[in-house]
């Protein structure tokens, strides 16, 4: 499949001259780390959303980082797609589509352990999931060879675990130490209240359904890599994939959310006052959700990329490494003992230990 010379060469020669001066090993690992940066910023806008419950917040990111910036990117590049994305046989989106309800359904469990667990717990716990699932499904189910360097790559992810189990504990010490104010959320949920062991399955299962991100951009390596041939910038050139991804995560976000808020009677909340506020706010978490997708696209495409394994689990190494950074700047931990702090500290620390061995993987 190729794209048609057309009178947009000028949109094409632009994006070339970008994907020419992106071809850097270490460009590619700084997109992945600024990726899970972003990704990790994105959970923060919720906790100043007021009048709003859980299933607003979720539907309104839903709507502005799944639909909106995604088709909005999409429109303006689209002749540079649209000879290529209208040849892709329609199988292909439909699996891609699957995996992005996959992921949906990891976003819903997700959005929900904010709330029952906590933002540290969710980062350390969720995605320490996700990101041995990421790296290891795709060898599994043979979309990806084995990394050539296999001890690095088994020390990454054993550190990568051990990280975040570090983390967890440090969270779970905060939450017994925290105030009653501490502990209060302005976000009220669509589900009862849920034991301990509830609350940890549903985000260890948020953890492996969440992987459904890294599976799709495997499984549709070769839909990227033809537009790559074809002269499109690795910075958008995973849209061949994303969109259909997106658009399955939207079925099941704003599916979901709808149905919580008709069942709470509350749907008017959407323009009650400080509506203004709260869509503010769930552009900036679709800026920040939708930037991420961008910038780990950038960094699993651009030449001299590490394999998308190892890719996946970078980025989720640094995503639950800035999200627990992010807690701690904005004050979590400000009740904590010193004891839980050196917890915190090592577990940041095994992150970082685990994000150099697989950078040599």
């Amino acid at each position: 499949m190729r794209i048609r010379a057309s009178s947009k060469l000028s949109i094409r020669r632009a994006s070339a001259v970008l994907a020419n001066n992106v071809d850097s090993s270490v460009f590619s690992l700084v997109a992945l780390v600024l990726a899970g940066f972003a990704g990790a910023s994105f959970a923060w806008p919720m906790k100043h959303f007021r009048g709003w419950r859980w299933e607003h917040v979720w539907m309104g990111q839903a709507l502005t980082s799944n639909v909106v910036f995604p088709l909005l990117t999409l429109g303006v590049l689209w002749p540079l797609f649209r000879d290529y994305m209208t040849a892709v046989p329609a199988a292909r989106y439909l699996t891609l589509v699957m995996m992005g309800i996959m992921w949906g359904l990891g976003g819903v469990g997700y959005g929900m352990s904010l709330v029952l667990l906590g933002l540290s717990f969710t980062y350390s716990v969720v995605f320490s999931v996700t990101a041995v699932c990421g790296a290891l499904l795709p060898m599994w189910m043979g979309l990806r060879a084995r990394p050539a360097q296999l001890t690095s790559f088994s020390l990454g992810l054993g550190l990568c675990v051990a990280g975040t189990i570090v983390l967890a504990r440090a969270a779970a010490r905060r939450e017994q130490e925290a105030t009653a104010t501490a502990r209060a959320h302005v976000l009220a949920m669509p589900v009862p209240g849920l034991s301990y062991a509830a609350s940890l399955l549903i985000a260890l299962l948020a953890g492996v359904f969440s992987a459904g991100m890294g599976l799709a951009l495997a499984q549709g390596e070769d839909l990227v890599n033809g537009l790559l041939k074809n002269g499109v910038s690795p910075v958008v050139a995973p849209l061949v994939v994303w969109i259909p991804v997106y658009l399955g995560s939207a079925l099941v976000g704003l599916g979901y959310g709808l149905y919580c808020a008709v069942r709470s009677r509350s749907l008017e909340n959407f323009l009650r006052p400080h509506a203004a506020r709260n869509w503010t706010l769930v552009n900036l978490m679709g800026i920040l959700g939708f930037g991420a997708v961008l910038l780990y696209g950038l960094g699993a495409s651009v030449r001299g990329h590490p394999p998308k394994n190892l890719a996946w689990a970078i980025y989720m190494t640094s995503f639950i490494l800035s999200g627990n950074s992010i807690g701690l700047v904005t004050g979590e931990w400000a009740n904590s003992s010193r004891r839980t702090h050196i917890e915190l500290f090592s577990g940041i620390g095994l992150l970082l230990a685990a994000i150099g061995f697989l950078a040599r993987a």
